[in-house]
């Protein structure tokens, strides 16, 4: 790159209005700008050089047809595909990694963040969200990893993508959890899209859904409240694996379980506060008829 600096503040955004009309004249600005246009098209959540390639090729390829039918392949041709090749793959790389913004909640502790279109987001604990710096306002997509609750500002289409499944909205509120064993969408206000491999379920206000083992979307009660409960510093469960009920215990508190003495498998419905140890361990025990003991940051479970 000849001017590492100002493509630098171009692709994030800073330069000032006369430092951007004075760009826009150089070559540089004309020969990035259509590279960048072409990485935007790639998929950025899960960076890979040789399908970038392989992208960048079937572009060149199908532009070469539209233009001319005869193409003449020299080596000075050759090597500035090579170079192009090189840059995109380069250009791509610093866009993944210098502009993906990573907002996080840590263990025992909820995290409210303002987006770049004022949306708001309400992380629970252990979770995380990554998003483009650069790109958010024109292309709302985020990528999630735990639980949040969104209140999302009306305009284009807000996406929330997860390991399980992706969420469309335009302007709404609703609460997403995606943990290794739970996937769950609640809808609060507006509606939301769900979609689960080749299936898309539609919720309004007041509707969910939940996978199940047998990979597959089902609609959830409506709990008639105006707000996830772990907003509220309580965590709800409505016939969850005892599996999920332990980890979330574990963000919650901050502390270990061992429980290879019990069958994990068994599916709970109740909650407990996230505040008090010792009332939500007994709240997680004793309808189970599961004895306890605490040992330094331990919690020791026994039939």
């Amino acid at each position: 790159m000849k001017d590492f600096k100002n493509i630098s503040k171009w692709l994030n955004n800073e330069m000032t209005e006369k430092e951007l009309v004075a760009f826009r004249k150089t070559d540089d600005y004309k020969l990035y700008k259509n590279i960048v246009e072409e990485a935007e098209n790639i998929n950025l959540t899960s960076l890979n050089e040789d399908i970038a390639l392989q992208d960048f090729k079937a572009r060149i390829a199908n532009r070469t047809k539209k233009k001319s039918k005869v193409i003449s392949f020299n080596r000075n041709f050759a090597f500035k595909i090579a170079a192009s090749i090189a840059l995109l793959i380069g250009i791509t790389y610093f866009l993944f990694n210098f502009n993906q913004e990573t907002l996080k909640s840590n263990y025992a502790e909820n995290k409210s963040f303002v987006l770049p279109d004022e949306s708001i987001v309400t992380l629970n604990a252990v979770s995380q969200i990554t998003y483009s710096k650069a790109s958010f306002k024109k292309n709302r997509q985020l990528k999630l990893d735990g639980e949040a609750y969104f209140s999302v500002k009306k305009g284009s289409t807000f996406n929330v993508k997860t390991e399980q499944g992706n969420i469309e909205v335009l302007g709404t509120k609703f609460n997403v959890k995606s943990r290794e064993n739970s996937f769950k969408v609640f809808c609060y206000e507006g509606s939301v899209a769900v979609l689960h491999n080749n299936t898309k379920v539609i919720l309004t206000k007041g509707e969910g859904v939940r996978l199940t083992k047998k990979n597959t979307l089902i609609k959830l009660p409506n709990p008639e409240t105006s707000a996830p409960s772990w907003l509220n510093n309580e965590s709800e469960f409505m016939e969850e694996s005892y599996t999920e009920v332990l980890a979330e215990f574990e963000r919650q508190f901050k502390v270990k379980i061992v429980a290879k003495s019990i069958n994990t498998n068994v599916l709970f419905t109740g909650g407990f506060s996230n505040k008090d140890l010792d009332s939500a361990i007994k709240s997680i025990t004793l309808p189970l008829n599961i004895n306890y003991r605490i040992k330094d940051n331990e919690i020791i479970l026994s039939k």
